[in-house]
């Protein structure tokens, strides 16, 4: 049965903040492989250029008697008539322009998608939040015909339409500050100011109305608004290089995933448990795909959560050992020893006591915590490959060799890489502190 043939009780209950959040990863996802994708399409197209200007160039010498392969002793002597020169000249002119704009139409295409895909999931946020809670435009007057109410069949048709008339609305009418005022003020959803960079979207923002309105042209509006970051002037162009949109794409990434956990906390209560372990898989992926900088911000959201239950503590302490490790990755010792400080491992099992030790750098009690993980079925070959934590032991010449030891795969065909997660499942059905491998970002190379 297609989608479309299941009753519309059915299609109502699948939509959630989860569906519309999944898609919005899915768009990311797409933006940034196209943009991996074609990059490289976009830089052949320009060496295709420049070797077709320069056979244009060989033929104009040519014509005009001179061989620009031979040497400088055989041209020795040539003398070219004046009128030859000028012909020269006017050729070169009409030369065949290098497509140095390839790359550039690509970047710019992929962020105006961009900046609408953020646009899309607020769209779907506010339908969704309006649906479910109709009553909170109770008191908004619509103006319509009679014909125009007439159209619809039934109550639920009708007040659909008028949901996505006011949403409609909304996104034309309010600017993107005044939007997400609107999730702050009137929805009680919190921007995340702490967390997520405005200013760097706002700027994109800015940024993109010069792209889309003025020829990428900078004027005195983008200035002001912008709070102009680059030190741009009047008449500038603007331009969409690879390290810009990266830096763009994860910060408008970052903040869609935080408005929509909020929204999914305050709106599908029910399922905040799921939402949790949402946060823990999300950073573990995103840890697994070398992105410890965003994993060390996007997890500074789980110090605002409070566990209700064994299950939101267990994943809760497995998201904030995904910090850790990416704090550690980055370097940033000083908030590593900070956040240690706040982790009980009193009453843990020994899979997080180990990870604890290995963060620490307490090796004289890491091969007695990966012989207690081994014995209750935490820790085994394919969960050693695939948590990053493990990357700092197996780096350790020592250490690895005792815990391969253990995990009894020294002198067999099993063969530890050294460093990078492995892309196996783990074997055991039993808790373990890794998940399945579930990418939502793009790696960086393809």
């Amino acid at each position: 049965m297609s989608e479309k043939d299941q009753p519309k009780e059915e299609q109502k209950k699948k939509q959630s903040v989860k569906t519309i959040l999944d898609n919005f990863k899915k768009n990311i996802f797409g933006i940034e492989y196209y943009f991996n994708k074609f990059e490289s399409l976009a830089q052949g197209a320009d060496v295709d250029g420049l070797k077709q200007t320069s056979q244009y160039i060989q033929k104009c010498f040519e014509e005009i008697g001179i061989d620009i392969k031979s040497s400088k002793k055989e041209q020795e002597g040539i003398r070219i008539p004046s009128d030859k020169v000028l012909d020269l000249f006017r050729k070169l002119r009409k030369q065949p322009k290098i497509s140095a704009a390839n790359y550039e139409i690509l970047s710019r295409s992929s962020f105006l998608m961009l900046n609408n895909y953020f646009e899309y999931i607020l769209s779907d946020l506010l339908s969704y939040h309006y649906n479910k809670f109709q009553k909170s435009l109770n008191e908004k007057k619509f103006n319509l015909t009679l014909k125009e109410i007439n159209e619809y069949e039934t109550v639920e048709d009708f007040t659909k339409a008028l949901v996505t008339k006011e949403v409609e609305s909304m996104m034309v009418d309010l600017s993107f500050d005044e939007l997400i005022e609107h999730f702050h003020e009137t929805l009680g959803i919190d921007k995340e100011n702490e967390i997520v960079n405005w200013d760097v979207i706002l700027e994109c923002r800015e940024r993109r109305h010069l792209i889309v309105h003025n020829s990428s042209l900078v004027n005195k509006k983008y200035i002001t608004r912008s709070k102009n970051p680059f030190k741009l002037n009047v008449g500038d162009t603007v331009h969409v290089d690879k390290e810009y949109f990266m830096k763009t794409c994860k910060e408008f990434f970052l903040a869609g995933l935080l408005i929509s956990f909020n929204c999914w906390g305050k709106w599908d209560k029910e399922s905040a448990t799921d939402a949790i372990k949402e946060i823990m898989d999300d950073s573990f992926e995103l840890l697994k795909q070398n992105e410890s900088l965003l994993v060390s911000r996007f997890t500074e959201y789980i110090s605002k959560i409070e566990p209700r239950n064994e299950k939101e503590e267990d994943y809760i302490m497995r998201a904030r050992f995904n910090r850790l490790i990416a704090l550690k990755k980055l370097g940033n010792k000083e908030a590593l020893a900070k956040e240690l400080k706040k982790v009980k491992t009193g009453t843990a099992s020994p899979i997080f006591k180990l990870a604890y030790a290995i963060l620490s750098e307490d090796h004289t009690k890491i091969v007695e915590l990966v012989k207690q993980s081994i014995s209750l079925d935490e820790l085994d070959l394919s969960k050693y490959k695939e948590w990053p934590i493990y990357e700092f032991v197996r780096n350790n010449k020592d250490i690895n060799s005792k815990i391969e030891a253990e995990l009894g795969i020294i002198g067999t065909n099993k063969v530890l890489p050294k460093a990078g997660p492995g892309k196996q499942k783990p074997s055991s059905n039993k808790k373990s502190i890794a998940v399945p491998t579930r990418r939502i970002m793009p790696s960086k190379k393809r």
